[in-house]
C-alpha cells in the first residue's frame, strides 16, 4: 500500500484511500446500470496500479491514458497515480496524427487503452501498452484475493499527478504538470464552498482536454459523493444530459457556459431545475441576462470559475447573486491558498481599479510545462515588487478589481482564444497550415463572440498552387492533424497578409475583414466541385406534417446542404463534411434542426444531428424519419 507520510495530506491517492476504506459499500461510479462501490473501485484502482509497478512504472514516469469515457477510463486515471506515475488524457476523437505527436512530446513510460483501441498503436513497440482486460479480474476466475497494492513508494505532494496538455502558439501543444499538493488544495478549495458528501451525485461528462474533467471526477470521489458518467459522444446533447440530472437525482453539475445556454435554450421553459443544488460554470464569459434566466428556472447557486490549467482547474470564484438588476458578471476574488497580483507591462502593481495583467500564485500552481524550461521561465515568473522567490503564473489576461476585490474580466493581451471553452492559440493552427501542401503563408483569427465564436484561416499560396482549390484542400489538411475544433470554419486565399508598419502581421485588419465578409458574405471556401452531387438536386419546397409527397434522398441531402450553408455562412458543403467541423456548435444545431423540421415537414430529434453530423448520414437519418411519418399516416 502508499507509504504514510508527513506529506500524505497533500497526495490525492493516499486521501482517496482513506475515503474508500472508511465507506466501501458506498456507490462511487455509476455507468448506465453498473454500479462501482468504492471499495470495488479501490480494488480495481489498486489491481491496475500493480499491474503498472510490475512492468517498471513508478514516480516521476509518465503514463498516457486513451479511453472513451467510461469505468475503464476512470480506473485507468486512478491506477496511474496510485502507482506513482502522472496521467496524460488523450481525448479517443483526436486526429491519429495529433495523437501520436503528443504521446511523442510526452515521452510515456506506459500507455493504459482499451482492447478496440488497442490497434492505434501498434506502431510504438517500445511503449508498454495495458488493456483493462490485462487487470481485470475474470468472472470464471476462483474468487479473487484482496487486490495487491503497489510496492512501497516514496509520498511527496509535490510529485506529478497529472499532465494537461493544451494549445501552444509555436504549433506544439504544450503540457502543464499539475503536483498533487496543487490538485489537492484546488478540491479542498471547492469542499469548503460547495462542500459535497455522500447524498450527492455529480455528473462526469467533460472532455478529457479540459481540465474541469479532473473536478468532475476528483472532488466526488474525495468527498465520498457518486460520480454518474455520461455515455460517450453524448457531451453535447443537452436532452440526453437533463435526462441524465432528472433520473440520477444530480445535485451538482459543471458546463461550460455555452451549454448552460443550450440547456436554457432547447427545454420546455416550463421546465424547472430545483433538484440540483449547485451549477458550476466557466470556461466562456457568463453574461448576465443568461444568470437571469438560469435564476428564474432553478433554486440551485450558480458559480462562475476562472482560471488557466497552469493554476490547477480555477483560482477565482463568484456566485451569482439573485439580482433583477445585474448589468455584469465577474470571475471573482482569489480561492483557498491562492495569490492574485495585477501587474503592468514593468511587473508592477497596477493602482487600485486600474486594469493589469493577472499574475496568480499559490499552492495551485502547475510544477511547469513538461520539456519546455524556456517557456515555463517565460510563464512563471517572479517580481520583485511583489516580493522575493513569490512564484507567479503570468495568465495573459486583463483584469480589473473592484472595490470589494472581485476581478472583472477585461481581455487577452495575446493571441490566445477560446472556442467553446477550450484554449486555442492560434499561432498553432497557423503552424500547421503551413504544413499543408500549396500554402507560403497562413495567418488565423477569431470572430464573433460567446457561442457564435469562429475561427477564419487567410492563406497565400504558393507559386503554381491551385487557389480555386486551395482552401477545401487546406481544410481537409487540418482535420487530419487537428481536433474539430481547431479548424476554421472558412479558409481563404489572398494575395499577400496585411502587415503593421513594423512588418509584423496586422491582425486587427485581419479581424476587420473578418468583420465585414461576415456582415456581408462572400465564399469563404472553394465551392463545391460540379462532381459533387450536393446541392445538385432542387430544393423541395417546405411541406406540411402529414402531407405524402414525394421527396428523393437526393432532395433530402439538397435540403440540409442548403440548410447547412445558411447556418454555417458557407459557400457550399460536401456531403461527407462534418458539421462541427465547419464550426457548427450546440446553439447551430438547435437552429439547423428547427428549420429542417419546417423544411421538411418531420418531428426530428436534436440527437440526430449529434449522432449523424455528415450531410450524407443526417439526410440518411432524415429519410428514415420521413419514412415512417408517411407509413403512420396511411
Amino acid at each position: 500500500m502508499i507509504t504514510a507520510s508527513a506529506d500524505s495530506q497533500h497526495r490525492i491517492d493516499a486521501l482517496l484511500l482513506e475515503r474508500w476504506d472508511r465507506d466501501p459499500a458506498l456507490p462511487a461510479l455509476v455507468s448506465g446500470d453498473t454500479v462501482v462501490t468504492m471499495g470495488e473501485l479501490r480494488d480495481r484502482v489498486l489491481r491496475a496500479a500493480a499491474a503498472l509497478r510490475a512492468r517498471g512504472v513508478g514516480p516521476g514516469d509518465r503514463v498516457v491514458v486513451h479511453h472513451e469515457r467510461s469505468v475503464e477510463f476512470v480506473v485507468a486515471l486512478l491506477g496511474v497515480v496510485f502507482a506513482g506515475a502522472a496521467h496524460a488524457a488523450l481525448d479517443v476523437h483526436d486526429p491519429p496524427r495529433r495523437t501520436l505527436r503528443t504521446i511523442e512530446d510526452c515521452a510515456p513510460r506506459a500507455l493504459l487503452t482499451s482492447s478496440a483501441l488497442r490497434s492505434r498503436f501498434t506502431g510504438m513497440p517500445d511503449l508498454v501498452i495495458l488493456t483493462d482486460e490485462d487487470y481485470a479480474v475474470r468472472e470464471s476466475s476462483p474468487a479473487p484475493a484482496p487486490a495487491p497494492g503497489p510496492a512501497p513508494v516514496s509520498s511527496s505532494g509535490e510529485d506529478p499527478a497529472v499532465v494537461i496538455y493544451t494549445s501552444g502558439s509555436t504549433g506544439r501543444p504544450k503540457a502543464s504538470l499539475i503536483s498533487h499538493r496543487a490538485l489537492v488544495s484546488r478540491l479542498r478549495a471547492l469542499q469548503s464552498t460547495h462542500r459535497m458528501d455522500e447524498h450527492d451525485r455529480m455528473v462526469h461528462h467533460t472532455v478529457c482536454s479540459f481540465d474541469m474533467y479532473l473536478c468532475e471526477l476528483y472532488w466526488p470521489l474525495l468527498a465520498g459523493a457518486t460520480v454518474v458518467i455520461a455515455a460517450p459522444g453524448r457531451q453535447r446533447d443537452a436532452d440526453y444530459l437533463a435526462a441524465l440530472i432528472r433520473d440520477h437525482r444530480i445535485t451538482t453539475f459543471y458546463c461550460v457556459v455555452s451549454l448552460l445556454e443550450l440547456f436554457l435554450l432547447t427545454r420546455d421553459p416550463a421546465e424547472r431545475y430545483d433538484g440540483i443544488r449547485q451549477v458550476l460554470t466557466g470556461g466562456e464569459a457568463l453574461g448576465p441576462e443568461l444568470v437571469k434566466r438560469f435564476h428564474a428556472r432553478s433554486t440551485a447557486s450558480l458559480t462562475n470559475l476562472y482560471g488557466p490549467s497552469e493554476c490547477t482547474i480555477y483560482c477565482t470564484a463568484w456566485v451569482c447573486p439573485r439580482d433583477p438588476g445585474l448589468d455584469t458578471v465577474l470571475i471573482g476574488s482569489a480561492v483557498q491558498d491562492t495569490e492574485l497580483w495585477i501587474l503592468d507591462e514593468k511587473g508592477v502593481p497596477v493602482a487600485d481599479g486600474e486594469p493589469g495583467e493577472l499574475h496568480i500564485g499559490g499552492a495551485g500552481l502547475a510544477l511547469g510545462y513538461l520539456h519546455r524550461p524556456d517557456l515555463t521561465a517565460e510563464r512563471f515568473v517572479t517580481s520583485p515588487a511583489v516580493g522575493p522567490g513569490t512564484r507567479l503564473y503570468r495568465s495573459g489576461d486583463l483584469v480589473r478589481a473592484r472595490p470589494d476585490g472581485a476581478l472583472e474580466f477585461l481581455g487577452r493581451v495575446d493571441a490566445q482564444v477560446k472556442i467553446r471553452g477550450i484554449r486555442i492559440e492560434l499561432g498553432e493552427i497557423e503552424a500547421t497550415a503551413l504544413r499543408c501542401e500549396g500554402v507560403r503563408q497562413a495567418a488565423v483569427v477569431a470572430h464573433g463572440s460567446g457561442h457564435e465564436r469562429r475561427l477564419a484561416a487567410y492563406v497565400v499560396p504558393e507559386e503554381g498552387a491551385g487557389t480555386a482549390e486551395l482552401p477545401a484542400a487546406v481544410r481537409r489538411c487540418l482535420r487530419g492533424w487537428l481536433p474539430p475544433y481547431m479548424v476554421p470554419t472558412a479558409v481563404e486565399t489572398v494575395d499577400r497578409l496585411p502587415l503593421t508598419p513594423n512588418g509584423k502581421l496586422d491582425r486587427l485588419l485581419l479581424e476587420e475583414w473578418t468583420a465585414r465578409r461576415t456582415a456581408t458574405p462572400v465564399p469563404a471556401t472553394t465551392p463545391v466541385p460540379a462532381t459533387t452531387p450536393v446541392l445538385a438536386a432542387p430544393v423541395p419546397p417546405a411541406r406540411t406534417p402529414g402531407t405524402l409527397v414525394a421527396v428523393t434522398a437526393a432532395d433530402v441531402e439538397a435540403v440540409v446542404s442548403e440548410v447547412w450553408c445558411e447556418a454555417l455562412g458557407a459557400a457550399g458543403v460536401d456531403r461527407d463534411d462534418d458539421f462541427f467541423d465547419l464550426g457548427g456548435d450546440s446553439f447551430k444545431v438547435v437552429e439547423v434542426v428547427e428549420t429542417l423540421r419546417r423544411r421538411l415537414g418531420t418531428d426530428i430529434p436534436l440527437a440526430a444531428l449529434l449522432y449523424e453530423p455528415t450531410v450524407a448520414g443526417l439526410a440518411a437519418e432524415l429519410r428514415r424519419l420521413m419514412d415512417m411519418d408517411q407509413e403512420s399516416a396511411r
